[in-house]
């Protein structure tokens, strides 16, 4: 399956464009709280305030600027320094000065630019069918926010086709734009023309692909956490084993002569009447019940088919092998 791939000099056109927009943009910003910050202090103040609409008062209040967000985006910003607890920490009410976060702007303009080539593969791509062969791509940058031109090819019976192309590109500044300063949005133009597209596009199965490698990769999870939950099961035969031991000896103890004299003691004691058969028959049940579940644990021990068995038909926790034998 030939897939079509944006030319490089044409995306590194695009990420210096958005780059070099996008630092000049946010420059402006820069000259102006730099400006700001220095009149404040020339003034002796130490916080800056900005008028705030308080719903729960229904009236507007002045409050200080806090500018820890700020500091977050894509300026790189110095602030002055306070006593927190006996070690200096940044002043996020008192910033000093700012410049350009040209790392931040970087990592904003390859993004956009990744975002921008995705949609134009995506676009060719869902005129191309997975038999097609690309042959010829002669997209150019045109005159303005342009790129134009077309690929070309032949399909699987060898006919040709052209897939025209125009991609269009403006940008969106300050409260319009995503990152508080300048982002590029495209519009596309494009038609297939000659050979018929036919079967499924490269892009549905692109799609596809990625798709499939999401259910892959949960389903890798799925069963990592399986095999983790079945290597703990195998271990069960012989830690319950133990328990049950224990279990069975608690209950014997109780129809002993021992036992069932101790109860007899507390029924005349406070004055109840004892069923000793009774008693004697459903302790006994119970023994029984547990003798059972302590003989397949025996057996399970040398019988991982049986006991995987037993795990894949959801019978995967120490509690719901209880329940199944209703100890």
């Amino acid at each position: 399956m030939t897939q079509f791939k944006f030319p490089q000099n044409l995306a590194d056109h695009l990420e210096n464009e958005i780059y070099n927009k996008l630092i000049a943009s946010v420059q402006t910003d820069v000259d102006k709280y730099n400006s700001m910050w220095a009149k404040r202090e020339q003034a002796g103040k130490t916080y800056d305030t900005h008028k705030v609409y308080k719903s729960m008062y229904n009236k507007v209040v002045e409050e200080k600027v806090y500018y820890y967000q700020l500091s977050k985006g894509l300026l790189s910003i110095t602030f002055f320094q306070e006593d927190s607890y006996g070690q200096m920490a940044n002043d996020y009410y008192r910033p000093w000065h700012c410049k350009v976060n040209l790392e931040a702007c970087f990592k904003s303009a390859r993004q956009q630019r990744d975002h921008s080539v995705a949609l134009c593969e995506q676009r060719v791509n869902s005129h191309l069918a997975i038999t097609d062969e690309v042959k010829i791509n002669t997209l150019k940058l045109g005159k303005g926010n342009l790129i134009e031109g077309f690929v070309s090819g032949v399909t699987a019976t060898n006919e040709n086709y052209k897939i025209y192309l125009q991609m269009m590109w403006n940008y969106r500044y300050g409260e319009n734009s995503a990152n508080g300063y300048m982002t590029q949005y495209v519009q596309y133009r494009s038609d297939r023309r000659g050979a018929r597209q036919e079967g499924k596009s490269v892009q549905q199965a692109i799609t596809d692909a990625e798709r499939q490698a999401k259910r892959d990769a949960k389903q890798a999870i799925v069963d990592q956490k399986n095999l983790a939950k079945w290597e703990k099961f195998q271990k069960l035969p012989v830690q319950m084993e133990k328990w049950i031991d224990k279990e069975i000896k608690t209950l014997a103890a109780i129809i002993s002569d021992k036992g069932l004299a101790d109860i007899q003691k507390q029924a005349d004691r406070m004055g109840y009447e004892f069923d000793r058969e009774w008693k004697i028959k459903s302790i006994s049940k119970d023994i029984e019940t547990h003798n059972a579940l302590r003989n397949d644990l025996r057996h399970w021990q040398n019988d991982e088919t049986g006991l995987k068995s037993l795990f894949d038909k959801g019978i995967d926790t120490r509690n719901k092998l209880k329940e199944m034998y209703g100890v």
